[in-house]
């Protein structure tokens, strides 16, 4: 019962499975990847070299629309990475993001 309540709530922003390359412009600055990237954040795979701050600046690389900068925060830590959630996304990054999303989404289907 409980998994058939889980699989019926809706996530609140569309998903794209990824990865996405992106970098992570804080120290230490490394090439990353992101996971289920959203209007609302995304999961930031670091390899071994992982912050242990709570804020994070990522530059991600969207197809067709080029690389976007976007302040995030740490909601979660797990061996593979970091799920963040962006803050004080511009109105520019979201826009984009939000066509990179729409068009990927769309392929899929």
């Amino acid at each position: 019962m409980a998994s058939q309540i889980k699989s019926t709530q809706a996530r609140r922003y569309v998903r794209v499975h990824g990865p996405f390359d992106a970098a992570h412009l804080d120290a230490p600055r490394t090439p990353v990847l992101i996971y289920d990237l959203n209007l609302g954040g995304g999961f930031v795979n670091f390899g071994e070299d992982r912050p242990s701050g709570a804020t994070l600046r990522l530059r991600i690389d969207l197809p067709r629309e080029g690389p976007i900068t976007v302040d995030a925060e740490a909601v979660y830590r797990d061996t593979a990475g970091v799920a963040v959630r962006f803050v004080n996304l511009d109105r520019d990054s979201a826009m984009r993001l939000s066509r990179t999303i729409d068009a990927l989404t769309e392929r899929a289907f």
